[in-house]
Order: structure tokens, then C-alpha cells, then sequence
């Protein structure tokens, strides 16, 4: 190896990898009877087969809806285009749904984009920290309705067109199953981690509509306030009825 920094023999060697460029070739030595390029190229081979590994642990209703021809192509694509960031492998593949959005495949299967977003916030949310449901908050905040209320963490709000989470539930049936579902009915989903899973809850559009208004700490004037500009006006007594349905929720806190 040249006098070169560790650094710099670091940034030859993963361009290498990476199909970069092949400098790092004339700039190592092998200390086997192997070449440099042998050498290097277990790595190279090693590098993509973990990396679309990883994918395959996160995205596995992703891949049962591919099958596994257009998803390994997939995969070998997106790990060409999108290195790893991280040193933390399950931090891998973020950025898969965008990248299956401008895929042609998005032409034949259009839910799959929203599909692979699913599985991330899934990953993520199930990796995220366990936090206990809470009593009631519209019934906590008593004479300070000026408090400011949010939804807890470890709670995400998910919404899509298509039918995410009913095809999600049926990953490890056949994938014939999936004509036995309405994949174009429009969906609203509480996921929560609680007691150590993710659990999951079907939502009318005002609950998830009101519940969003929470993401940003807000008092219930300001959450109505913003609701009704956005959605429109709501009369007193669906106000109170909203309320009480998402109040029995235990999402929200102070």
C-alpha cells in the first residue's frame, strides 16, 4: 500500500465497492495468493448480499407482493444507487419506498410505494421507545383548557389509498390472497407501541383528521380552530362526540 492516510484508503476502498471507480486496485497489495481484486471483491459481494439482506428483514410484505425475481432486482438496484450511511445495518433502506415510487413497477403495483412506507414506520415505531397509555386527557385538563396537548410518542397516524394494512396482515399467506381484498379501500390507522408491541386501530377520518391536529402541542381551541379551517365547521355537539372517542384513545398527553 502507498503512504496514504488510513482515510483516504478507506474512501479507494469503498468506491471500489461501491463500482466507483478501481483505483484502489493499483493502490493495495494482497498478502495471500490471492489478487487484490479477489480479495476486494469478497467484500464487494459481501457488502450488497448484507445490505439487501437487511431489506429483506424490513421489507418482507414488500417482498411477498414482489415475488422474489422483481424484488431482489430491486433491491440490487437500490443498494447500487444508495449506499449505507450508518454503522447500525437496521438503520438501512429508509429511502426504499421513494425508490420503488419511481420505479416502473409502481405502474403494475401502485400500493407497493405506500406498502414499503408502511413497513419502515412499522420498523421504526416497533424499535422505539415503550410508552404507556394514559388516562383520558380531556378529562385530566379540568380548568385549564389552555394546556397544551400532543400525541405521545411511539404513536404514528397512517393514511393511504390503498388497502395497506389489510394487504400487510396477509404477508405470510399466499399472495393469492390479495384478490380477496378491496386493495383501492382508502385506510386511517392509530399504530401505537404498547406493552412491548405495535399494535394497530382502524380510525374514521375526523378521529384521524382531529388526532393530527395534535402532532404539534396545541390547546383544544387551537386543535378545533385549525380543524375546522382546514375541513370545515363542526358543530358543538360533534365536537363533543370526537372528543370522546379520541379522548378514550390514551394517545394524547401534555
Amino acid at each position: 500500500m502507498r503512504n496514504e492516510s488510513l482515510k483516504n484508503w478507506q474512501v479507494h476502498f469503498f468506491s471500489y465497492i461501491m463500482n466507483i471507480e478501481q483505483s484502489f486496485l493499483s493502490k493495495a497489495i494482497s498478502m495471500n495468493e490471492l489478487s487484490v481484486r479477489s480479495c476486494a471483491d469478497i467484500y464487494r459481494r459481501g457488502y450488497s448480499a448484507r445490505l439487501i439482506e437487511s431489506l429483506g428483514d424490513t421489507y418482507s410484505a414488500t417482498w411477498w407482493v414482489l415475488g422474489d425475481d422483481d424484488f431482489l432486482k430491486l433491491a440490487n438496484e437500490f443498494v447500487g444507487n444508495i449506499p449505507s450511511r450508518s454503522f447500525d445495518l437496521s438503520d438501512y433502506g429508509e429511502e426504499f419506498s421513494n425508490f420503488l415510487k419511481s420505479s416502473p413497477v409502481i405502474a403494475e403495483i401502485p400500493f407497493v410505494s405506500d406498502l414499503a412506507s408502511f413497513e419502515w414506520n412499522f420498523k421504526m415505531l416497533f424499535h422505539s421507545k415503550d410508552v404507556p397509555a394514559v388516562e383520558n386527557i380531556f378529562n385530566l385538563i379540568g380548568s385549564n383548557p389552555d394546556v397544551k396537548i400532543r400525541l405521545l410518542p411511539s404513536t404514528v397516524l397512517w393514511q393511504s389509498g390503498f388497502a395497506i394494512y389489510e394487504i400487510w396482515k396477509r404477508r405470510e399467506s399466499n399472495v393469492a390472497s390479495l384478490n380477496e381484498i378491496d386493495l383501492d379501500m382508502r385506510e386511517s390507522i392509530l399504530c401505537r407501541k404498547l406493552d412491548g408491541k405495535v399494535h394497530m386501530s382502524y380510525l374514521e377520518e375526523s378521529e384521524f383528521r382531529m388526532l393530527k391536529q395534535f402532532e404539534t402541542p396545541r390547546s383544544i381551541e387551537e386543535a378545533v380552530v385549525n380543524y375546522q379551517n382546514l375541513f370545515g365547521e363542526l358543530t358543538p355537539e360533534s365536537i363533543q362526540s370526537l372528543f370522546s372517542r379520541i379522548g378514550i384513545l390514551g394517545v394524547l398527553g401534555t
